[in-house]
């Protein structure tokens, strides 16, 4: 089972979960302020679920995540991934751009 560290703590999950979800379901979540509240729900469209990838694998973002990622303000792009995209497969380290 991979495990996530965020924020300080380890989240256990099962390969191929949505990052976003398993942070969600461990009430850790990838967005901040009122937009724990107010985001697209995982579509890919409003960037606010971006983490950035400290340790493990990045992979290639694809489709909208690639798309929403080009509008992106974070000088290290190459290393964010929207959590709501992101099929975790090995051991995370993350953290919010």
């Amino acid at each position: 089972m991979p495990v996530i560290t965020y924020q300080g703590e380890q989240i256990e999950c099962e390969s191929g979960d949505t990052l976003r979800e398993v942070l969600i379901n461990h009430d850790k979540s990838p967005h901040k302020g009122i937009t724990k509240k107010i985001n697209c729900g995982g579509n890919a469209t409003c960037g606010t679920c971006a983490v950035r990838i400290v340790e493990g694998p990045v992979g290639e973002p694809a489709g909208r995540e690639k798309t929403r990622l080009r509008l992106s303000t974070h000088d290290d792009v190459e290393s964010v991934r929207l959590a709501c995209q992101y099929s975790v497969s090995d051991d995370l380290t993350i953290e919010k751009p």
